[in-house]
């Protein structure tokens, strides 16, 4: 059973450079950002979590 700890928390994911998600969503950005620096052209977006 998921905790609720990371309820209201920012999540990130890493988009190519045709806007395809290749890594997330991650609560971690330093994690996002790792996978962004694997390719060129990524970028790390903020992406909302919807409500459970």
């Amino acid at each position: 059973m998921p905790c609720a700890c990371q309820k209201n928390k920012k999540q990130y994911e890493v988009v190519d450079a045709a806007g395809n998600r290749v890594f997330g969503p991650t609560p971690y950005k330093t994690t996002a950002d790792a996978m962004a620096a694997r390719g060129d052209g990524r970028q790390v977006r903020e992406v909302s979590k919807g409500s459970n």
